[in-house]
């Protein structure tokens, strides 16, 4: 047929291969368990009367509420039909005739065919039943990069400070490829890449909810990245690509999250149960829902009314982590006895502001907007009274904004409006303030990197480790001066800094990546001021499927806990209480 591609006529049409009813599914990487029942019945009466002759029109309704789940930017979250899909459309935009992706090799068996789908070259990087760097640092002259993070078919994974080297030499190239990271199985590993996005415009994360919400059969999945990119992959989605029913699943299943991450926390402990159980395999260390085991266990699995995947080459399989009764299947028709696992503790993860938590800075920063204000307006009468105000009125935890808005009451001969501010703000004059920003952030950083002198830290790593949590940092800080505060230390920790404005607290998007990141249960947020304690409150109104605790210190910190909240003098005296905390 002269009318389509020639490079099409070898290409084979995807069948599903002829399998007997009645086995047991652990070759397709399927959730262990199917939805709740009360989810089930939730969505069974929201199809009864759902309109079937109109159009799905809930993708936006959706998409909003992903974002703010995510702490996403706007326009930096993209749903669609499913993982695959969205990858079809990175593909689409971004491949010209020739240009060559690389790509994990064993790896996910849709990568090639998209790749030439759309007249790329693959070039398939051999990573074992590992998943080495060193060949991704030789791939950088690639038009894209995919990995999947856990890896298909092996589950091997790379953890954010081992991935970082990558993602800092592909952004510092003339033309950086573009880096797809693959996070299908992510729910599964122990963190995931989500702090990354916001820091590489070159970086975009899959992620699909066919085992993070046991939802392979209503094919849907997302990606977050820069806006920018996002919104010239969203011109090329078509509309109304997901059905209704569809998007109601989701819209139910996000309801349910709770059981859902149970459900998968509980695969992840019988996995590594099963794996340690089959001494006399050859096991992959595994991230994901499925074990990667030699020699091809398929056979056995099979006489046992089981289905694994075999993999090209027949030396082995992958098998995915069924039910605990399936599981103990498994392992029976293995040859292998499991041992029970104690139930892993709930993860928590506590979050520390910097500034009056981690380091006393007060001081240098009231000299800094001080000195500051001297210069833009030199006849102001201002004091440190004047600046603990500031803290106090609420949405000036950032000392540029603080400074811009002390600038403008001061032009306008309003300061005295600041001593009845106090959680109402200035909302009349929010566009001016904005405005001035740029002009207060040069002039409080001319005489920051005097100030910062004056710090001093309040903690030791070696205190805060003892708790035995994962422990971040949410900082109003920029970049630039958050390194400084890690040299003020002497330590570092993960961390989001006010890097964009969605950052900024009191907005709850940091708390929310850090959640996402570290695949936290609960959040222990410890901060000093009003913003601090209303970023956590805001978290928690999007995120109620976890649990949230804010913690005041500092000599404010009367005037912002509320009940529930706990309280200290400083974060030394606040960890007795938290290591009592269930």
């Amino acid at each position: 047929m002269s009318f389509l591609r020639p490079d099409f006529d070898d290409t084979p049409a995807y069948t599903r291969p002829d399998e007997p009813s009645g086995l047991v599914r652990l070759h397709m990487n399927e959730a262990a368990a199917d939805w709740p029942p009360a989810a089930r019945e939730a969505l069974l009466a929201r199809l009864r009367t759902l309109p079937f002759h109109q159009y799905p029109e809930r993708q936006a309704e959706l998409t909003e509420r992903l974002r703010l789940r995510l702490g996403a930017p706007e326009g930096g979250l993209l749903l669609g039909p499913s993982s695959g899909n969205l990858l079809d459309l990175v593909a689409l935009a971004g491949l010209r005739p020739g240009d060559r992706v690389a790509i994990p090799e064993p790896g996910f068996s849709l990568y090639p065919m998209l790749v030439r789908r759309h007249l790329g070259v693959v070039r398939p990087l051999s990573v074992g039943t590992g998943l080495p760097i060193e060949p991704w640092l030789g791939a950088l002259d690639c038009r894209q990069l995919w990995i999947t993070l856990p890896n298909n078919p092996t589950g091997a994974w790379l953890s954010p400070e081992q991935l970082e080297p990558l993602l800092e030499a592909a952004a510092a190239r003339p033309e950086p490829p573009l880096v797809v990271l693959d996070e299908a199985y992510a729910e599964f590993a122990p963190l995931t890449h989500r702090l990354a996005v916001d820091r590489y415009p070159n970086l975009l994360l899959l992620r699909t909810f066919s085992k993070a919400l046991a939802s392979a059969s209503w094919r849907l999945g997302y990606l977050l990245g820069d806006p920018a990119l996002v919104r010239k992959l969203a011109t090329l989605q078509l509309p109304y690509s997901m059905s209704a029913a569809s998007l109601e699943a989701l819209d139910v299943a996000l309801d349910f999250a709770a059981e859902f991450d149970a459900e998968i926390r509980a695969t992840s402990v019988r996995r590594d149960c099963l794996r340690s159980a089959l001494l006399d395999k050859d096991v992959a260390m595994s991230a994901a829902n499925f074990l990667h085991i030699s020699p091809d266990p398929a056979p056995a699995l099979r006489q046992a009314g089981m289905l694994a995947r075999t993999l090209p080459g027949g030396a082995s399989a992958r098998v995915g982590i069924g039910s605990e009764a399936v599981v103990l299947q498994t392992a029976a028709a293995l040859g292998a006895s499991l041992v029970a696992n104690r139930p892993p503790a709930r993860r928590t993860l506590l979050v520390l502001d910097v500034d009056g938590v981690l380091i006393e800075a007060e001081r240098s920063f009231m000299e800094a907007v001080s000195r500051a204000l001297a210069d833009l307006v030199p006849d102001l009468a201002w004091t440190d009274e004047h600046f603990r105000a500031f803290k106090r009125v609420g949405g000036f935890n950032n000392d540029f904004r603080l400074c811009s808005a002390a600038w403008v009451l001061a032009d306008r001969g309003e300061v005295d409006r600041l001593w009845t501010a106090e959680g109402i703000g200035f909302p009349d004059l929010e566009t001016e303030i904005h405005a001035r920003e740029v002009g207060a952030q040069i002039a409080v950083q001319r005489h920051y990197a005097e100030t910062s002198k004056l710090e001093k830290p309040l903690i030791e790593l070696a205190a805060l480790k003892v708790l035995g949590w994962d422990v971040a940092i949410l900082t109003g800080r920029p970049p630039e001066e958050l390194v400084m505060a890690f040299q003020v230390l002497g330590w570092q920790l993960p961390a989001i800094a006010d890097a964009a404005p969605h950052l900024r607290k009191p907005m709850p998007h940091g708390l929310l990546q850090l959640a996402d990141a570290f695949r936290a249960e609960a959040i222990v947020f410890v901060g000093d001021t009003r913003d601090d304690a209303a970023c956590l409150r805001a978290a928690r109104e999007i995120r109620s499927d976890l649990t949230w605790r804010f913690a005041a210190v500092g000599p404010d910190r009367g005037r912002i806990a509320q009940g529930g909240d706990l309280s200290a003098p400083t974060l030394l005296d606040l960890l007795p209480l938290l290591q009592e905390l269930p």
